[in-house]
């Protein structure tokens, strides 16, 4: 579903990303993980066409995807697009935020009607709710929301960056259930952003971990556990304690 051929990004003359190739296949979920700055932010934001790539193509279903061609709007409505915290348009009420795209494309009002009362109950989100505005509403709340805004057009594919980075732990575990829940439901092409390898493991079994643009290693949480690729990546997995393990430090103490 999506390909990227020899993507490469500057910035300041500085080589960010690449050069490297991924390629996400249709109806699965793929995790990129790895530390801060080491592109996977700016990777999703060149699939979703936000930013350009120096070098490279993205092919989106087959077809080169150039986000300052004529039909680039008739890509972006095919991907749903979750940022970090979600987003949301404080002025606006969560129904006004979630059906904002498809009223300014004119869509039916009964047809939007009807999605969003599919999405509200897809997501369990509470029907005295939609009329809210975001600061009214809890950190879950605002993440389901700006899932709902991402899914209102049914697109092939869901991008979400970090979408559950600022929630506490408990909050985000049920998320975590939710939206597993969810993607196995709607059998779309996830692309999903983390810096939490337990998460990444939780939703997929390809992780694509990066390291300075590059990437260091891709396949299961089990792969890079036990057949660790190099140095890097021996460190960054077990750098991402679990609960397990710090017990058990704690026990020997």
């Amino acid at each position: 579903m999506i390909e990227l051929r020899d993507i490469e990004k500057r910035y300041d003359g500085r080589l960010a990303v690449g050069p490297l190739d991924i390629a996400v296949s249709s109806g699965g979920i793929t995790a990129l993980i790895g530390p801060s700055g080491c592109g996977k932010s700016t990777l999703l934001r060149i699939v979703a066409g936000i930013i350009r790539p120096d070098a490279g193509a993205v092919l989106f279903d087959g077809e080169p995807f150039d986000p300052d061609s004529s039909n680039a709007d008739t890509f972006r409505h095919r991907m749903g697009y979750v940022i970090q915290e979600g987003g949301l348009f404080p002025h606006l009420t969560a129904r006004r935020n979630i059906d904002l795209l498809a009223r300014h494309l004119k869509r039916p009002a009964d047809d939007i009607a009807d999605r969003l009362e599919t999405l509200r109950g897809l997501t369990d989100f509470p029907r005295d709710g939609l009329d809210r505005y975001p600061d009214e509403l809890s950190g879950g709340q605002r993440q389901r929301v700006a899932l709902m805004r991402a899914l209102m057009l049914d697109p092939d594919v869901l991008l979400l960056d970090e979408p559950l980075g600022a929630l506490d732990p408990v909050i985000r575990y049920d998320l975590q259930e939710e939206l597993r829940s969810i993607f196995r439901s709607l059998d779309k092409t996830v692309l999903l952003v983390t810096h939490d390898i337990a998460e990444a493991g939780f939703f997929s079994n390809d992780i694509v971990l990066l390291n300075n643009g590059m990437v260091a290693q891709r396949g299961s949480l089990r792969d890079l556990v036990e057949n660790s690729a190099n140095d890097f990546v021996r460190k960054f997995v077990t750098a991402s304690r679990t609960i397990d393990s710090a017990l058990e430090g704690i026990v020997q103490c």
